[in-house]
This record gives C-alpha cells, sequence and structure tokens, in this order.
C-alpha cells in the first residue's frame, strides 16, 4: 500500500474544495440571473446578490491557489492571474455597493450619473484586462492552450444564450435584462468549460 504523503492530502483536500466552491459559483451565478430576471429585486437585494455571488468565486480562486501550491502545478503567471481576479473582484463589489449608495442616496443626472454608473464596469473591464493578460504572460504552451480552449467555450456559450434571449426578447417573450449580464454568462460558460476539461482530465 502506497503511503500518502502530507503533499498529497492538502493536494486532495483543496481539490475537494475546488470542486465545492466551483459548483457552489455556477449554481449560485445560474440562480441569481433567474432570480434578477423574474423577480426585478431592489438595488440592495442585487448588492446582496453580487456580494454572495463573488464571496463563493473568491472561496474557489482561494481553493485552487492552495491546490497548486500542494501540487506544485501552477505556475508564475496563473498565481498572478488568479491574485488579479481576486482582487478585481473586490473591486468590483466595492463599485457596485458604491454605484447603488449613490443612486438611492441623490437625484443623479447628466455627467456624474454616468460616472458613478460606470464605476461597477472598471472591475468587470479589469476581469477582461486580467485575462487577456494572463494568455499573453504564460509561457506553458499546454495550460495556455486549455485556457485558450475554455475561453472559446465560454464565448461560445455566451452568444448562443445572449443569441436566443435576444430573439426571445425582441418579440416580448422574456423581461429586458441589463446587457452586462451577458459577462456573467460568460463567466458561467467558463465554468461548465472547466467541468468539461475536468472531466475529461
Amino acid at each position: 500500500m502506497e503511503k500518502e504523503y502530507p503533499a498529497d492530502s492538502q493536494a486532495l483536500y483543496w481539490g475537494k474544495r475546488l470542486k465545492l466552491f466551483g459548483l457552489l459559483t455556477i449554481a449560485a451565478m445560474a440562480i441569481s440571473m433567474t432570480y434578477v430576471w423574474i423577480q426585478s429585486p431592489p438595488n440592495w437585494q442585487r448588492g446582496l446578490i453580487a456580494m454572495a455571488n463573488i464571496s463563493l468565486l473568491l472561496a474557489a480562486g482561494w481553493s485552487m491557489m492552495r491546490l497548486m501550491e500542494a501540487k506544485r502545478s501552477g505556475t508564475s503567471a496563473s498565481s498572478r492571474y488568479i491574485k488579479r481576479m481576486m482582487i478585481l473582484a473586490v473591486v468590483y463589489v466595492a463599485g457596485l455597493f458604491f454605484a447603488e449608495s449613490m443612486f438611492d442616496a441623490f437625484a443623479l443626472k447628466g455627467v456624474p450619473a454616468v460616472l458613478v454608473a460606470l464605476v461597477p464596469a472598471l472591475g468587470i473591464i479589469g476581469f477582461i484586462w486580467a485575462m487577456g493578460r494572463y494568455l499573453l504572460e504564460e509561457e506553458d504552451e499546454y495550460i495556455r492552450m486549455r485556457e485558450t480552449q475554455k475561453f472559446i467555450m465560454a464565448t461560445g456559450f455566451m452568444m448562443v444564450i445572449v443569441t436566443i434571449y435576444g430573439f426571445l426578447q425582441q418579440y416580448e417573450l422574456v423581461p429586458d435584462i441589463p446587457g452586462y449580464f451577458a459577462f456573467v454568462v460568460w463567466c458561467v460558460g467558463l465554468g461548465f468549460a472547466a467541468l468539461v476539461q475536468w472531466r475529461r482530465g
């Protein structure tokens, strides 16, 4: 019987946590999108929903970092990427709460309203920048290929969902939802792509 070393135990532990938080993140995003779509909750509820989703995402990111450390499989580029994404997640939530608070407290109009409304977008734009930066910095060709495949699958998933929803919306069969949900759909697709790659080994 092969002896299990501490590193193996750590890898097993954090691997299970990554699967758990990864699945919870995907489920939470799907449920949140459905709830917002059907119920159109007030701004403060949207803020709490965003905080819950980001918290799960941070837990998944932390588990991934610890798993890579235990398996010694991560690259410096992937480590920087995860750290950037975790920081940007906090920036996004802070920006969202700032914008919601400002619009609830003041009757913003004109240029100030536009500037405040764009604050939460900075976090999402940062996510997109971090993903592109990671592909440029990753020197391991195999890892870069797998990440590129995930991004392509996520993009295809988003395009299919947005196209279907767009036609349903055109004929007033479904309610309007904010355009930025396209990125949320993309993230859900990225999660599914990661699960597909994991199942394929």
